[in-house]
């Protein structure tokens, strides 16, 4: 068990090395998958040693990039984020998870990775596809917790236009929000001032690289009051 561990952990960190932007825009989803094979050990392990008291994060990289040493609602962070999911992957994953003790507040934060122009976001189908996917998140999330802040998707880069469609972003944001108000759960937007206006493009300076946060710990602080709040909504 010891030596699948290691060896598992090394992979992750292998696949994690080369987990670059362009993997994302170009690689297909089953590489995201073989990825998550292995965060998801890590993940696991975290999940049965954590105090019967914590926050779980939930989602893509906007999760998973999150610092670990950070107590929200001064509590441990169990970070569940896997870099490249999309709805549907993250769908999958979430439910091969085993919560010993449910956490006190959990947050999702997916979407970023449904953008890509070459799925057509915008198209009827590939929005209804991005809904039941992240209905089926929500599901699973609140069957563990009372308490799930899911955030709006972040802006993106007009670097990467080429790449994602800003005009989803607004789009499956307000689906996302129909969805809490639907489910029972808290939408939150803690990435509001790095928005160009409705465009879906982030304010210059604002991403790392058009896809990442140049700064992860304020959008977990914006999110305090959500998470930190009482009640589901």
């Amino acid at each position: 068990m010891r030596q699948r561990l290691r060896l598992g952990l090394a992979a992750l960190l292998l696949l994690a090395a080369g987990f670059g932007l362009g993997w994302v825009l170009h690689k297909p989803a089953i590489n995201a998958r073989l990825y998550a094979q292995n965060r998801l050990i890590a993940v696991q392990v975290h999940l049965d040693e954590a105090p019967p008291d914590y926050v779980f994060l939930a989602g893509d990289s906007q999760a998973e990039l999150q610092p670990p040493a950070q107590r929200p609602c001064g509590l441990e962070l169990v970070n569940g984020g896997v870099s490249g999911a999309s709805a549907a992957v993250y769908a999958d994953l979430v439910e091969t998870l085993t919560f010993k003790d449910r956490p006190r507040a959990a947050m999702l934060s997916i979407g970023t990775n449904d953008l890509m122009l070459k799925n057509h976001p915008l198209d009827p189908k590939a929005a209804a596809q991005f809904e039941a996917s992240v209905t089926r998140i929500l599901r699973r999330l609140l069957a563990v917790t009372d308490h799930l802040v899911v955030t709006a998707l972040p802006p993106v880069g007009r670097n990467l236009a080429r790449y994602l469609e800003p005009g989803a972003v607004g789009a499956y944001s307000e689906r996302l929000r129909t969805l809490c108000e639907r489910l029972g759960c808290r939408f939150a937007d803690p990435f509001a001032d790095l928005r160009d206006g409705d465009s879906g493009f982030a304010k210059p300076g604002a991403m790392r690289d058009g896809l990442h946060l140049a700064a992860y710990r304020p959008a977990l602080r914006a999110l305090a009051p959500a998470l930190c709040g009482a009640g589901p909504r």
